[in-house]
């Protein structure tokens, strides 16, 4: 396969920090440059593969969708156990057998996997093609493992940015104290479902949202809510955003899958029945093919639930 000139890092992928923006850039130049009927942008969270970012492909997949992490030929690529680029995958011992291949025809594969900061991997460009030869030859492999270090690079620059949005936040929720507990208020609770409904939109990043009532018969509503504030704020880390609104709590768990969403919910109940508190939770994981907003409707359904059958119990 003959190879036209890259174009300068820089001029392909921008030196902006929007993780969205440069995949739809890096996406367009390889269908253009090296196409395949499918390329996307994809995800490792929750342990599943997410379509991240993706455009008109063959297989009619829609983006948000996802398969299984274990599942895909992309795993064992990161492994180290086939090439990254295969135009005949079926020939590669270790992507004949992926389960993937059962879901849909994949007769070529080309991949590179994108890096978090930490080293691991934060997801994979990905190319498919029903086919064998529909796509790119091993020649191609300097170009995509280029375009994945650019977004690499990128990758790096949104955990800068996020790092700088979290200390304007502590900043602004240190001026938005409740006065009982010592917890943020709605101002930041709002700011914060903001920026990082944005981000999500970017990386989907693993994060759960949870919401909290409580009350006791046997104690006041202030000494209710200090029990509460404690208790929140022992089964939460640093980079969450625990939040007192009207008339319940809000937690932000940031990088965070559904397990520990729900070991989190878990922990509060029971820390709270220690304290003579009775406490209604509702708890939902962020997912990319429904969006933050999906949730956060999911979690208060689940917490009104909760709560009528709490007070049925105490009736």
């Amino acid at each position: 396969m003959r190879m036209e000139t890259v174009l300068e890092p820089e001029a392909l992928v921008g030196t902006d920090t929007d993780f969205r923006a440069a995949s739809l850039r890096v996406l367009e130049y390889l269908r253009s440059h090296v196409p395949m009927g499918f390329w996307s942008i994809t995800r490792i969270e929750n342990e599943r593969q997410t379509y991240l970012v993706l455009g008109e492909n063959d297989y009619g997949l829609p983006e948000g969708g996802s398969h299984p992490w274990d599942n895909s030929l992309c795993i064992r690529m990161v492994a180290g156990l086939g090439p990254r680029i295969a135009p005949v995958a079926g020939a590669v011992p270790a992507y004949a057998g992926a389960a993937v291949r059962e879901a849909v025809p994949i007769g070529a594969y080309s991949g590179s996997p994108i890096l978090d900061v930490d080293g691991s991997v934060f997801g994979v460009i990905c190319g498919i093609s029903p086919r064998p030869y529909e796509g790119p030859g091993p020649e191609a492999q300097p170009l995509i493992d280029l375009l994945s270090g650019l977004l690499t690079s990128v990758v790096r620059g949104e955990r800068v940015r996020a790092e700088m949005e979290r200390a304007q936040l502590m900043s602004f929720a240190e001026r938005d104290r409740d006065p009982v507990t010592g917890l943020a208020q709605r101002r930041t609770w709002d700011m914060t479902l903001s920026n990082e409904q944005d981000r999500f939109g970017r990386l989907a990043d693993p994060t759960c949202v949870l919401f909290l009532q409580a009350r006791s018969a046997s104690s006041s509503p202030d000494d209710v809510a200090r029990r509460t504030a404690s208790v929140l704020r022992a089964a939460t880390t640093v980079t969450d955003v625990v939040v007192r609104l009207e008339d319940s709590y809000g937690v932000l768990l940031t990088n965070a899958d559904e397990k520990r969403g729900l070991q989190v919910a878990e922990s509060v109940i029971d820390r709270l029945t220690d304290l003579e508190v009775v406490g209604s939770v509702g708890v939902a994981s962020w997912r990319p093919a429904e969006g933050p907003a999906a949730a956060v409707e999911e979690a208060l359904a689940q917490l009104g639930a909760d709560a009528a059958v709490h007070s049925r119990r105490s009736g």
